[in-house]
């Protein structure tokens, strides 16, 4: 129950903050939201730099630890690489040569005298030669040594394991410590020597006639990486192929001992960074190429580390980079706050163009807010006062438009008649007819029951009953064509809006047409649009006269009616447009949406 009432307190505290927040002030926000991008930039920037530091860090001591093996490798290789020449001189000597080959079973003083002192001049000149040991076939030994070691005999050459491995080199060499178990130091003797061994064979027949073994000092390794270590920062470890350590440096048991655990999981080359005592260590490991020896390199990690220019400058790289994205990233804030007030802005500037349309939009209680609904409350206000205009303005078209059709002119309804006298006088009994039909339609069709709104194709009828009796009052001085798009037909729009087009061709293009005139009717649905047209090829309109008809009602219902009562019904979305020719004609093009009208 308790822990209930602290997540309820805790929740309620965090909706208060939050709430309070949403509704404070503009320059506020904008104060917390920056505050709290610097601060998480400045984390991220912390954290991000760490991590960058330390991989670097750890790339450069792997390359400074392999830096240091493949010098140590290179130092240890030349001491190798001296001793193997020397062996070489021996092997190929004549004195040595000749001396093997042609003794029998026990050398003379004289063959030992001149095999040892030649031996000698190696021992003395080379400090890295401890001794020197020649064993030919016959069990007879020569040498120049230091009595280091106990004595050994010739025999236990033949049982060493090595012996073989000698001999499958086929003159190469071999290296074991301590002659690998040959050697056996001296009571209050410690030294250890890595023993280089190779057959003596004859340069002529290639049979063997002898064994070299040269013991090298250990020390002479130890010096030549003790100055690789100081240089690197590092300690360094030698160790044979069976894993005897020839040299170690001092250092802390446990961690040697992880050395050589982490040696043996990598194959030729290895890196890791191992705690151990609270200290992070770099281990690295390489196997020499020459002779499968490992070479491992021990140093903290702590004493290693070091930043360079590189770091450096790509902290400072990085620090601008951020610093411009969260300049950036202020003004990606500040566009969020202030886009409602873009939005209020644009619906503003709408309203010049006649869209009064509220703004939907999320706000709070604070001053976008407050101008959000101010605003909305305007327009309502505004829409409403326009439609009530409108539709005063309809009330009143409508009432024109009643008016109109009352009084449609009597002298059509005159000459109608006229015609009809005049017809029914010459005996044209069947035109007659025709033209009374004709007049019943076209009133019929144009009172259509009161109704205002009527289908295209109950337009188009209405046209074609005036036609008719136009065409017989005028002797068929005109012919019409009909271009109508069947997908129209149905479209209801108000009605008598062509027929006045239709009266105004007749009157103003084809009444003083000498030639025979035609009147083309059309309709075309366009996308989101319906077209019609009136196009006749008479006299033409100009200028002057044209301005005259558009201001004028004097004809019928008028083209200039016409025009007024489709923007009322129709509003912008309806386009009108005359267009006429002295002597080609006039075409007038009517454009109103798909759109039912009220």
């Amino acid at each position: 129950m308790k822990n209930k009432s602290i997540s309820f307190s805790f929740s309620f505290i965090l909706d208060n903050i939050k709430s309070k927040y949403l509704n404070s002030k503009i320059s506020l926000k904008i104060a917390i939201y920056f505050s709290i991008l610097f601060i998480v930039a400045i984390f991220a920037l912390t954290f991000i730099y760490e991590h960058i530091n330390r991989t670097y860090n750890t790339e450069k001591l792997k390359q400074s630890s392999f830096e240091a093996l493949d010098t140590a490798e290179a130092s240890t290789n030349l001491i190798i690489d001296n001793v193997s020449n020397a062996s070489k001189m021996i092997v190929s000597s004549d004195d040595i040569q000749n001396n093997l080959k042609n003794i029998d079973i026990q050398s003379d003083l004289e063959t030992q005298y001149n095999i040892n002192k030649y031996l000698t001049q190696f021992t003395n000149f080379n400090p890295n030669i401890a001794s020197i040991y020649i064993l030919d076939n016959y069990n007879n030994k020569y040498y120049s040594e230091n009595n280091t070691f106990k004595s050994f005999s010739v025999d236990d050459i033949n049982n060493m394991k090595w012996y073989k491995e000698v001999l499958d080199k086929q003159g190469g060499f071999i290296l074991k410590l301590n002659g690998g178990g040959l050697f056996h130091n001296k009571e209050g003797s410690y030294e250890s020597y890595v023993s280089f061994i190779r057959i003596i064979n004859d340069i002529n027949t290639q049979e063997k006639i002898g064994v070299l073994i040269i013991n090298i000092n250990e020390k002479a390794f130890y010096d030549s990486i003790v100055s690789v270590s100081n240089k690197y920062g590092t300690k360094l470890i030698i160790e044979d192929e069976n894993n005897h350590i020839i040299t170690k440096p001092d250092i802390d048991k446990q961690v040697l001992s992880e050395a050589e655990k982490e040696k043996a999981y990598t194959e030729n080359k290895g890196f890791i960074i191992k705690r151990l005592k609270n200290k992070d260590y770099i281990i690295s490991s390489i196997k020499m190429a020459n002779n499968n020896w490992n070479l491992i390199s021990v140093s903290e990690y702590s004493q290693l580390r070091e930043q360079s220019n590189y770091v450096k400058y790509f902290v400072i790289l990085f620090i601008v980079v951020n610093i411009l994205l969260i300049t950036f990233g202020a003004l990606g804030i500040s566009r969020m706050i202030t886009k409602p007030l873009t939005k209020l802005h644009s619906s503003m500037k709408a309203v010049k163009d006649g869209e009064f349309n509220t703004v939907d939009i999320e706000t709070y209680n604070d001053e976008v807010g407050a101008v959000k609904d101010v605003y909305n409350l305007m327009v309502f206000h505004i829409k409403f006062l326009l439609n009530k205009i409108r539709d005063d303005e309809k009330f009143k078209r409508k009432a024109e438009l009643d008016v109109l059709m009352s009084q449609i002119k009597p002298h059509f309804l005159y000459n109608t008649f006229d015609t009809i006298s005049s017809l029914a006088l010459s005996g044209e009994n069947r035109n007659v007819y025709e033209v009374i039909k004709a007049l019943g339609i076209f009133y019929r069709t144009s009172l259509s029951n009161g109704k205002d709104i009527i289908t295209i194709d109950e337009e188009i009828k209405t046209i074609k009953s005036y036609l008719m009796i136009q065409k017989v009052r005028y002797r068929d001085k005109f012919e019409v064509i009909y271009d109508l798009d069947p997908s129209c037909s149905e479209f209801k729009i108000i009605k008598l809006v062509l027929q006045p087009l239709v009266e105004n061709a007749i009157y103003h293009g084809l009444r003083n047409k000498k030639e025979k005139g035609i009147i083309k009717i059309s309709s075309i649905l366009k996308e989101d649009f319906i077209q019609l047209s009136v196009e006749d090829n008479g006299c033409g309109i100009d200028e002057e006269r044209l301005k005259d008809i558009l201001e004028s009602s004097a004809s019928g219902i008028g083209v200039r009616a016409t025009r007024e009562r489709l923007k009322v019904f129709y509003g912008a979305e309806c386009s009108f447009s005359i267009t006429s020719e002295k002597n080609i004609g006039t075409n007038i093009v009517i454009t109103i949406p798909q759109k039912e009208v009220e």
